[in-house]
């Protein structure tokens, strides 16, 4: 006889479960409710995570609309009360130092209201900026955008609620990163920077010389377009150091007609260290990018995409000091089954200290470089022969091989 499953082992398979019709979300709600009312079995002392976050993890898994629907309707309201009652114990317990997993968890819970909105759902998003809760938290950004992904109408709402007085820390990143967003793809006319508050904000966002928050300024610069009052803005703007607020900057000019603007953001669609992102901005402008000989242009191109890897957060977060072709084909690519134009690009990174580091990374299919793998001083057959094989594997295509060797892809591109 199956013996009977613990409470903590029934809340650890669910889960695992995909919602994926009304019934299932209804006896999810079921557990949800036990939960509230009996906390105390629930609880697992070695586990990573409390079995409040798991709760609220149930809240992610519809996979259909009717499963999301029978969750709001028979489970939100027992969350909302569970939030409550851990914000008060968070609220009793006082400041702490380091990671706060209770206010880890309340923003967690802050995310699921955002998608499932309501009127009190929406009202614990507000309250919980104005106390703050963990007010530096990155979590904010995604409860925010989570919120105008799911419902313009309720972020302009919170968006309102929040505009006197702004709310501290990184909460006002956010929530500028929101009034943004509505401002640019749901024609919003207004803003809650756009006050002598926010103004003043947004000055010190793009006078803060620290480069850990050139994010802060760039959204700064994004919100100028949408200002009443936003002249002196622009010249601060427009002088800051790093390229992409500058670039930003350029864009919100342009969109209000400045021609001298327009031209400097057709000039960096010419550098490959730049390109991806004035072409972005040029496109939403509707205007072209600068000429460019039509021979050059695969190159330029490639180079372009391999910047934007190489600048990507999780890779180097930033364009490279140096950047060159190394190799160019056009070969039969097994991984696309396909002939196409593929491309070798050296770069290399310096620092203060006068060191520097390089690399080389492909484009052509899947834009990548296998750091400490290929190297700038193999020959570039190599290069793409451990390429070709690592981009199998990723597939799980079957020939691929289970060790990533040069020989075994010089094999398959036919290179012995």
């Amino acid at each position: 006889m199956a013996q009977e499953k613990t409470a903590q082992q029934e809340l650890e398979h669910w889960n695992t479960v995909e919602l994926d019709s009304a019934e299932v979300a209804r006896r999810a709600s079921v557990l949800i409710l036990d939960f509230e009312a009996h906390p105390e079995k629930y609880t697992d002392p070695e586990a990573l995570s409390s079995p409040f976050s798991r709760i609220v993890g149930l809240f992610q898994q519809p996979t259909v609309k009717e499963a999301a629907v029978t969750l709001r309707a028979e489970a939100l309201p027992a969350l909302l009360r569970l939030y409550d009652a851990r914000l008060r114990e968070w609220r009793k317990a006082g400041p702490r130092e380091g990671y706060d997993s209770a206010a880890s968890d309340l923003l967690f819970a802050l995310k699921i209201f955002a998608m499932y909105r309501g009127e009190e759902a929406l009202q614990r998003i507000i309250d919980a900026a104005r106390i703050p809760l963990d007010a530096d938290d990155y979590m904010w950004s995604v409860i925010l955008s989570a919120l105008v992904k799911a419902e313009p109408e309720a972020a302009i709402r919170v968006a309102a609620a929040l505009r006197e007085p702004l709310p501290p820390g990184f909460i006002a990143v956010a929530l500028l990163d929101m009034a943004n967003t509505l401002a640019r793809e749901h024609g919003v006319t207004s803003h809650p920077f756009d006050t002598a508050r926010g103004r003043e904000l947004l000055q010190a966002f793009l006078s803060d010389e620290d480069p850990d928050h050139y994010g802060y300024a760039h959204s700064a610069a994004a919100s100028l377009p949408f200002l009443t009052d936003s002249r002196e803005l622009f010249t601060v703007a427009q002088e800051h150091p790093d390229v992409a607020v500058r670039m930003e900057a350029a864009w919100a000019a342009a969109s209000r007609g400045d021609a001298l603007a327009l031209a400097r953001l057709q000039d960096w669609s010419k550098d490959p260290k730049t390109r991806k992102r004035a072409m972005t901005y040029l496109k939403e402008l509707g205007s072209p990018p600068a000429p460019v000989p039509e021979e050059e242009l695969p190159r330029l191109d490639a180079m372009a995409e391999m910047s934007q890897w190489l600048e990507h957060p999780s890779e180097f977060g930033r364009a490279p000091d140096h950047l060159e072709v190394y190799d160019h084909r056009r070969l039969f690519w097994p991984p696309t089954n396909d002939e196409r134009d593929v491309w070798l690009l050296r770069y290399r990174y310096d620092d203060e200290e006068g060191t520097s580091e390089e690399g080389v990374g492909m484009v052509g299919s899947v834009t990548f470089a296998l750091f400490g793998e290929a190297t700038a001083g193999m020959p570039p057959e190599d290069i793409y022969a451990l390429h070709c094989v690592w981009e199998l594997q990723q597939e799980g295509d079957k020939r691929a091989p289970k060790e990533r060797t040069v020989e075994a892809g010089r094999k398959l591109l036919g290179l012995q």
